[in-house]
């Protein structure tokens, strides 16, 4: 199956807007309220750290594609691999995200909103996983 340079950039286009929302959202939404955490046996500053971190590899995927989108003319081996890499750690994003909504579903009423929004990234990271992958091998081969 052939499709164009255009569609393949694209993908990986609207996969760095869904990154870049989800560095957004964690940042604005769901940092401050996890700081402020006052549940027993919470742990604000180590939370609000692994976001942070989070929210950097995010903004580095998202450079790192943005590249990938302007630069790549053909899918080679490299960029196939580069892509995969790119795709499992989002993956692995989104898996730690999970875990730590999982974590604040139990945090009492003043944390409601930081799981839903946990939520949406999760959501918003695998969309982006999945758009990363079949553009991998979307991309058209060289003649």
């Amino acid at each position: 199956m052939t499709v164009s340079i255009k569609f393949c950039r694209n993908s990986l286009l609207i996969g760095v807007a869904l990154l870049v929302i989800v560095a957004i959202v964690i940042a604005v939404g769901v940092i401050p309220p996890v700081k402020n955490d006052t549940f027993l046996f919470a742990t604000p500053e180590s939370a609000a750290t692994g976001f942070w971190v989070n929210v950097d590899i995010s903004l580095i995927i998202s450079v790192a594609l943005s590249v990938i989108a302007i630069r790549t003319k053909v899918r080679s081996r490299q960029s196939t691999v580069l892509l995969g890499i790119l795709a499992f750690v989002t993956l692995v994003l989104a898996l730690a995200l999970t875990d730590a909504r999982d974590a604040y579903m139990g945090h009492g009423p003043a944390m409601q909103l930081v799981p839903i929004l946990l939520l949406i990234c999760i959501v918003a990271d695998l969309l982006a996983a999945i758009l990363i992958i079949v553009t991998a091998f979307l991309y058209p081969k060289k003649i």
